[in-house]
């Protein structure tokens, strides 16, 4: 706890917990990762009920893409952001679409250059949230970044619920869509990240 003096009375000021509701709604975000795979790939697995598998996998897939909505405003709501909620929450995302993604490749139902293109995305990003994390730059989600998540979310959510549509000619428009939003989000972050570290790196020289 910290104080600061105002109007000559000394006012105590206190830092919000790194255990707090928002982060501990981040971490169940990443649990539901290993069950939302199993669920999948029982779904795929013949001698198994598939439809039901696949419809609790997108509901378990659905809450976990909520938390990441709520998560956030709880933090803001109840003054809980912190620099470790930061870093995580988009670490979160990663670590559930990014193996949700593998798996609908292994179910065949997107194709392989999707998920590289989206998982490079995300690794670049991720490169460019720690580097200017080592210089004391902030880089949270932008608005593009929520858009992305969003379509991609609705993607999955569609592939999982309805694994027959793959090869309809709309789906396969919103995956192309899906890409799209992707790269550009990336490419916002990147120029981003040029315009504000290498201010810093100039001012540093």
């Amino acid at each position: 706890m910290q104080k600061f003096k105002q109007m000559g009375a000394v006012v105590p000021v206190i830092k919000p917990s790194t255990i707090n509701l928002a982060n501990i709604m981040t971490f169940f975000r990443v649990l539901l990762v290993p069950p939302i795979l199993i669920l999948l790939l029982y779904s795929g697995y013949p001698g198994y009920e598939r439809r039901s598998y696949a419809i609790a996998a997108g509901l378990m897939f659905l809450l976990a893409a909520f938390t990441d909505k709520i998560d956030g405003y709880v933090a803001r709501r109840t003054g809980q952001v912190t620099r470790l909620g930061k870093f995580l929450d988009p670490l979160a995302d990663k670590l559930l679409m990014i193996p949700v993604l593998f798996t609908l490749w292994w179910l065949t139902l997107l194709p392989l250059w999707v998920v590289i293109v989206i998982v490079a995305r995300e690794l670049g990003v991720s490169i460019i949230r720690i580097y200017g994390e080592r210089r004391s730059i902030s880089f949270p989600a932008s608005l593009s970044g929520k858009i992305k998540m969003l379509v991609q979310v609705i993607v999955v959510s569609v592939l999982i619920f309805f694994p027959g549509s793959a090869g309809n000619p709309w789906i396969k428009a919103m995956i192309y869509v899906m890409v799209a939003v992707t790269v550009y989000s990336g490419l916002v972050y990147i120029f981003r990240a040029r315009r504000e570290l290498f201010q810093v790196v100039g001012k540093g020289a």
